[in-house]
């Protein structure tokens, strides 16, 4: 069994929030008293995020633990080094890497899918949601409404798909861009963690100004200056200090957009994939077009003048999306 640390508040049904790559479970405060009166609210640290353990080493699969401080990746616009995207061939399961895919829990029918293959990539979208589902095993609930943000997205779609989630509401998912558009997405949150590190003494003193807030948050959400010092500077640090960043970094690059040829059980449940239209890391405008392309039965929500963490924005936009699931 997976243990993560969790916020847990509230009453009615479990509802759990899974925060992006870089983040921790504080990303969804703003949200979670108007929730609370309304489900059993569980907000996690993913693992190797946070403050919940790294993940188990793997057993061997031909996935190479990745190295900290390896995963250089040069600018867009600029000549890559080594960092080339996979080659084409066959199409693995959509927005996720190759995987044979969890053991069904006790009560479900597995879901359709391709034939078994690799385990998942440490630190991908599949692995990691092997390890929710482990967790919510432990805490004995089958089924749970999901809400992901960005990387956490892709986590709360990949359990619907699986039949995990009951409803999903995913903001700014991963797994929507163009073939090898993920590099830019990439790249901002490895320039943003590289911020983190290198300035790490002088974060306390930045983060106290409305226009260093403005400098080192603006990448995530719309209107920085208006955030709280405290929480920019505790964000930053777990951006700066997560064990398992580099190797879900490093996951993204292999990481196959979603594909309307392998929704196992999306297409039967409330799903609601909502976008910042400000977006800096996952531009809203192509990216939202294609997932409306490839879920046209989800509800699909922009949120105007939003950035790729719309929280402290458009609260109750948020929290009333997560508590009033699409009708499928």
């Amino acid at each position: 069994m997976t243990s993560l640390t969790h916020d847990r508040r509230g009453s009615g049904p479990p509802l759990l929030l899974i925060h992006g790559i870089g983040s921790r479970w504080q990303v969804w405060t703003p949200l979670l008293d108007l929730l609370s009166p309304h489900r059993d609210v569980i907000a996690i640290d993913l693992p190797g995020f946070g403050t919940s353990p790294m993940w188990s080493p793997p057993t061997p699969s031909g996935h190479p633990t990745p190295t900290p401080g390896t995963d250089h990746e040069p600018a867009p616009g600029t000549a890559p080094s080594t960092d080339h995207e996979p080659a084409p061939g066959p199409t693995p399961s959509a927005g996720r890497e190759p995987t044979s895919g969890p053991v069904p829990s006790k009560g479900r029918e597995p879901k359709p899918g391709p034939a078994p293959s690799a385990s998942p990539m440490p630190g991908s979208v599949a692995h990691l949601a092997d390890l929710v589902e482990s967790f919510l095993d432990s805490l004995g609930l089958d089924q749970v409404e999901a809400g992901g943000s960005s990387m956490g997205g892709g986590i709360a779609l990949e359990l619907g798909r699986r039949g995990r989630a009951s409803a999903v509401t995913a903001f700014s998912p991963v797994g929507f861009w163009p073939s090898g558009g993920g590099r830019w997405g990439r790249f901002v949150v490895g320039a943003a963690r590289a911020g983190s590190t290198a300035l790490d003494a002088r974060l306390p003193r930045l983060m106290s100004s409305r226009a260093g807030r403005a400098a080192l948050c603006s990448a995530f959400y719309a209107h920085p200056g208006s955030l709280d010092p405290t929480d920019c500077l505790a964000d930053a640090r777990a951006l700066g200090n997560a064990p398992g960043f580099t190797a879900s970094r490093i996951a993204f690059r292999h990481l196959t957009p979603w594909s309307s040829a392998d929704l196992g059980a999306l297409p039967h449940i409330p799903v609601t994939v909502a976008w910042g239209t400000r977006d800096a890391v996952l531009p809203y405008r192509n990216q939202a077009l294609r997932a409306r392309t490839t879920l046209p039965a989800a509800r699909h929500v922009p949120l105007p003048g939003c950035g790729h963490l719309p929280f402290p924005d458009a609260p109750r936009r948020c929290a009333d999306l997560l508590l009033h699931p699409a009708v499928p």
